[in-house]
């Protein structure tokens, strides 16, 4: 059975919504009631929905169909201005066209999921053409200096009442790939699903270069919602850039 499908159920317990997320997107702009955003990795569509009380319009898109079915199951029928779609965001340009979005929010660690430069380079690019003018990209990932430079295995578990997520880190020795394995344990059954996935450490020097090449002028650095300034020990690197 796919991982994301068989855990979609408990996707609300392991990363519940945060508001803070909202609240850095909705300080982007002066106002938002007239903007259309597009959430990319969405997954359950929490923040999609949470999002649609402040935009115009949302459109959300997740690769895996399980999420997307959950999302429009449980969030599609709330908000006329939200929509939910199973799109690969390397397909951003042709499913919704140039100077479309105002705004566009890749959150959740979703970007280290493409396969390394030349597929960032190509989002970078879509995702600039995609924005209307002064449009801007929001993204966030996990601080991969931190983890390389610091020799980081494993991220903090998540427990709570109803599950245990352990979360750890394989460097494969070119660096270029590592390994990210997962154990989810249901505490009510005791069962456990275990997932690895390769993922593209991308490091904020590269970064930079990439989304100066795809033409973005205005790049902020975060080391959290919170927008204090990015740090070595930052867990999270979160980024604005203007087009």
């Amino acid at each position: 059975m796919n991982f994301y499908k068989s855990i979609s159920t408990y996707y609300h317990h392991i990363f519940p919504l945060n508001i803070a997320q909202v609240a850095f997107v909705r300080q982007s702009f002066n106002e938002t009631q007239q903007l259309e955003l597009l959430d990319i990795g969405c997954g359950i569509g929490e923040l999609s929905f949470e999002l649609s009380r402040h935009f115009k319009k949302v459109d959300a898109i997740d690769l895996d169909e399980s999420m997307i079915k959950k999302a429009d199951q449980d969030f599609g029928p709330k908000a006329r201005n939200l929509n939910f779609n199973v799109f690969n965001m390397l397909e951003i340009e042709r499913n919704f066209g140039a100077n479309s979005m105002d705004t566009i929010v890749c959150f959740g660690n979703t970007l280290v999921h493409l396969d390394g430069p030349k597929q960032l380079l190509n989002f970078f690019r879509q995702s600039r053409s995609v924005l209307k003018k002064h449009g801007k990209l929001l993204l966030q990932i996990i601080n991969y200096d931190r983890i390389i430079d610091q020799n980081i295995h494993f991220l903090p578990t998540i427990e709570n009442d109803v599950i245990k997520f352990v979360r750890n880190y394989r460097l494969h020795p070119n660096q270029k790939k590592l390994d990210f394995e997962t154990i989810l344990t249901i505490k009510e059954t005791g069962k456990t699903f275990e997932n690895t996935i390769p993922l593209y450490p991308l490091r904020k020097l590269e970064i930079d270069q990439l989304l100066t090449s795809a033409g973005y002028a205005e790049i902020k650095y975060f080391g959290n919602f919170k927008r204090e300034d990015l740090q070595e020990n930052s867990m999270q690197l979160i980024i604005e850039a203007k087009k």
